[in-house]
């Protein structure tokens, strides 16, 4: 097979320059190919990291617009939600189709996909995540599993959760670890971001939206806290 497509979104704030660089430190560990879907003209990102790595740029009208170029890539980079804006980062997610990399508002990422962290429950978001991950997994020099013991959403199985996939990932040549811990008093997304920085993971790998946005809005879910306190760059799939 080919090289690997991603497409990236790219508008006139500072935070797109780091997501550009982010794309391209991904995108040369996997030999992907980058397209620029973006809201600005090649000239205005003469000087940004990254530049050089992109292949092709399409114009892009409005943020709303860069699901329609979602599903002719293997994987799309996209910006935090703004707090006062709208989300359109929750439709790509859920009508994408493909995985979609969320890098957060503030911050830099230089390193993002050395050490990735999976957050593994069993399910079928996290299957996806999983798998749709595979290129990333493959480039990490260190990947870590992580099952929250005793939540009500998990649906692993066996003694040991997570070991099944941490054996398909070590098959196929991923540098695997499988971590037990526990959420203790603090939601999911909360545990998830905490053992983010334990871990010292500057990736993370999960399922997303195991109910819909809206419900899990009303009710707190990891999905929405993650999207709205996210500290490091987080693969989404559905």
């Amino acid at each position: 097979m080919g090289a690997m497509d991603i497409v990236v979104h790219l508008d006139d704030t500072p935070q797109a320059q780091t997501r550009l660089g982010v794309t391209a430190g991904l995108a040369a560990k996997m030999q992907a190919r980058i397209t620029a879907a973006a809201q600005i003209e090649p000239d205005q990102a003469t000087l940004w990291p990254g530049q050089d790595s992109v292949v092709e740029w399409r114009r892009l009208g409005a943020l709303r617009q860069f699901g329609a170029h979602i599903r002719h890539a293997d994987m799309a980079v996209v910006g935090q939600p703004l707090d006062n804006g709208a989300d359109h980062v929750t439709d790509f997610i859920m009508n994408g189709g493909r995985p979609v990399l969320v890098v957060p508002q503030y911050g830099r990422f230089d390193h993002a996909g050395g050490t990735i962290l999976v957050a593994w429950n069993g399910s079928r978001e996290a299957t996806r995540a999983v798998y749709d991950a595979l290129p990333l997994l493959a480039c990490a020099e260190r990947v870590v599993i992580l099952t929250l013991d005793g939540h009500p959403s998990d649906q692993s199985v066996g003694e040991n959760p997570g070991a099944d996939i941490a054996l398909v990932l070590a098959r196929k040549g991923v540098r695997v670890e499988l971590v037990h811990s526990t959420a203790g008093e603090l939601d999911v997304g909360n545990a998830l971001l905490s053992r983010c920085v334990e871990i010292g993971a500057d990736l993370l790998v999960m399922g997303a939206f195991s109910r819909h946005p809206l419900r899990e809005r009303a009710l707190g879910g990891a999905t929405h806290h993650i999207l709205k306190h996210m500290t490091l760059p987080v693969l989404f799939s559905h």
